[in-house]
């Protein structure tokens, strides 16, 4: 299991620019431990005061997976289409992403399957595709049945498609800054008290992928649900 590192930090500030720490929220990265090579996810990265004037204290809160935790794999990207490649993705615990560094390979349709080779997919990771800007559209096949924080926060997809016969939960913040993505926008104006919305689609019109019983229209909310 992922364990949750917190990492306080003080800045010394000159002039009139703030400093910030070299993480960001949102950045995924690997880095050697104690001859182990680990992933990272930054959830979080917070001023938390002013020690004296020109010195503020920062709190970096990590999610990090261990050597055996997670998989670096091959994903198609653009089926299809001309533009068919691989990018590399990492599978973490069943949730698949893609690392910081190679957000920028992440461009056009990506479809997430239900696994890659034998690693299980089952949701996106926090912040797995994080301010993809070159992604435009996302095809979710069963079970992939969660995204979990920020999963495409940022990205510059412009429709989503899910498989109609697993319903899928979604964090609210899971399209924040979407901008292009305007029919979820009914969705997501945060009426809810809950942290994820439970959510249904209905078939496609269209019969685009039908061999995957695909849909292209999340069409209500069935209830939700106050899941950590």
């Amino acid at each position: 299991m992922p364990h949750i590192i917190r990492h306080t930090e003080e800045i010394e500030e000159h002039g009139f620019c703030q400093q910030r720490p070299s993480l960001q929220t949102g950045d995924k990265y690997l880095i050697e431990v104690d001859g182990e090579k680990r992933l990272r996810i930054v959830l979080s990265v917070e001023l938390d005061k002013y020690v004296w004037e020109n010195v503020a204290q920062w709190t970096t809160t990590i999610m990090e997976f261990g050597e055996g935790e997670y998989k670096i794999k091959e994903l198609p990207i653009n089926i299809g289409h001309p533009s068919h490649t691989d990018i590399p993705v990492f599978i973490a615990n069943s949730l698949i992403g893609v690392l910081t560094c190679d957000k920028d390979k992440v461009q056009g349709e990506l479809f997430i399957p239900p696994h890659i080779g034998i690693c299980q997919i089952r949701g996106v990771a926090p912040f797995g595709f994080y301010d993809c800007k070159h992604l435009e559209k996302v095809i979710v096949d069963s079970p992939v049945v969660i995204a979990y924080e920020y999963a495409f926060a940022k990205s510059g997809i412009t429709d989503m498609v899910f498989n109609e016969e697993v319903p899928t939960m979604l964090h609210t913040t899971a399209i924040d800054g979407c901008d292009s993505l305007t029919k979820f926008n009914k969705f997501f104006d945060r009426p809810f008290s809950g942290k994820y919305l439970f959510v249904v689609a209905t078939p496609s019109v269209s019969g685009r992928r039908n061999c995957m019983n695909c849909i292209t229209l999340i069409d209500r909310i069935i209830t939700k649900s106050n899941c950590a």
